[in-house]
């Protein structure tokens, strides 16, 4: 105990805050001057209905509000059994140690949280999941911010799957998510994965909910952006597809116009260096190509080339590719010596990048070349 004194006379304050507190999380759970008891799985819990109800509103119309249970000593409930014990140990000590916890019980309590009205429990659980995405729990996470109407979280995740997707469509969480979110993520242009990849995990999906009606889901995959082998070797012997889809798909890649890309989207960041680039070389045409690792969506692009007048450059053109075989230009300008060459157009899928000379396509050096998406 702290016994606060003015000019070592006058008493003012006396704190026992931190005993007080002890005192209160020692009745949790405890038999002595317990009035209720709750039965979850079998097991009973004793429990203080003055406590209860002056912490939680929940708790308050359950046991005071004229239900059937404010005159019955046995209450029972349909809840987890480690989650409850957790809520019930915020209620007396207002404290709880998520750190410890399993992702599965973080979110059962997280469940009741919602369900007990607790917002200060839902606000801190929600920031620690956040803090702690996984691609092994973002999904788990993603259908309890759904059923809850967690909508800031469910944000969260979606945009996680997004950066992440390579990763997460193969992991055995993927194909165990509701029908619902399932196909949220397969509508996302943001979805962030090789589609044969996404493929197989809907086929593994499918093995996993044999009840549900597959044909929606398998028409989110997007057969153009599979190749040829791919939709021979691997999607026609599934017969999730008719024939007639199947061309249909390959005549649409042949032209390479109006694909459904899926595309990364890195506001503000330069997609052609650091770990963005995949490589850098001359093509045929003697253009200098940058290759990024994966499609980004991007809309600016540009770069410092040094030349000298005897290389006779009349024009630099800049190409833009998801394949390397349909080039789009997305400009050209007369080079002014040494400058910076900067190039805006509308937003689109890119992997590949060319900057060349027109007539030569040789240019002496491309010094740097910066390439993004920027709002």
């Amino acid at each position: 105990m702290s016994i606060q004194k003015n000019q070592g006379t006058t008493v003012e304050n006396i704190d026992e805050i931190d005993s007080f507190v002890a005192d209160m999380a020692s009745l949790c759970m405890n038999e002595p001057y317990s009035d209720v008891e709750f039965l979850v799985e079998g097991q009973r819990l004793p429990g203080h209905r003055l406590v209860l109800a002056t912490r939680s509103e929940y708790f308050r119309a359950l046991l005071y509000g004229g239900l059937a249970e404010s005159n019955q000593r046995e209450v029972r409930l349909e809840v987890p059994l480690e989650a409850f014990k957790l809520i019930l140990g915020y209620l007396y000590s207002g404290k709880m140690t998520l750190s410890t916890l399993d992702v599965d019980t973080i979110i059962d309590v997280l469940d009741l949280a919602h369900l007990y009205g607790l917002q200060v429990v839902e606000s801190g659980i929600g920031k620690y999941l956040q803090q702690n995405l996984s691609v092994s729990n973002v999904c788990t996470i993603l259908d309890v911010a759904r059923r809850n109407n967690l909508n800031q979280r469910a944000e969260e995740c979606l945009n996680f799957i997004d950066n992440n997707g390579f990763d997460i469509v193969k992991h055995d969480s993927f194909a165990q998510l509701p029908k619902e979110s399932l196909e949220e993520l397969l509508r996302r242009d943001k979805l962030w994965a090789l589609e044969i990849d996404i493929f197989r995990a809907v086929c593994k999906w499918r093995d996993n909910h044999p009840s549900e009606d597959f044909k929606t889901v398998a028409a989110l995959v997007r057969l153009p952006l599979l190749t040829v082998q791919q939709l021979v070797q691997e999607v026609r012997p599934s017969g999730i597809y008719e024939l007639e889809q199947i061309l249909d798909a390959i005549g649409q890649a042949d032209t390479g116009k109006n694909l459904p890309y899926r595309v990364g989207l890195l506001p503000g960041e330069d997609v052609a260096s650091g770990n963005h680039l995949a490589r850098r070389f001359q093509d045929e045409l003697n253009y200098t190509v940058f290759e990024l690792r994966n499609l980004f969506a991007i809309n600016l692009i540009e770069f410092i080339c040094e030349y000298t007048p005897f290389n006779r450059i009349m024009t630099i053109e800049v190409h833009v590719s998801c394949d390397q075989t349909h080039w789009n230009c997305v400009g050209s300008k007369s080079p002014h010596g040494n400058a910076t060459h900067n190039f805006t157009f509308e937003e689109r899928p890119v992997r590949y990048i060319r900057v060349g000379a027109v007539p030569s396509g040789s240019i002496h050096s491309v010094s740097s070349l910066t390439a993004m998406y920027k709002k």
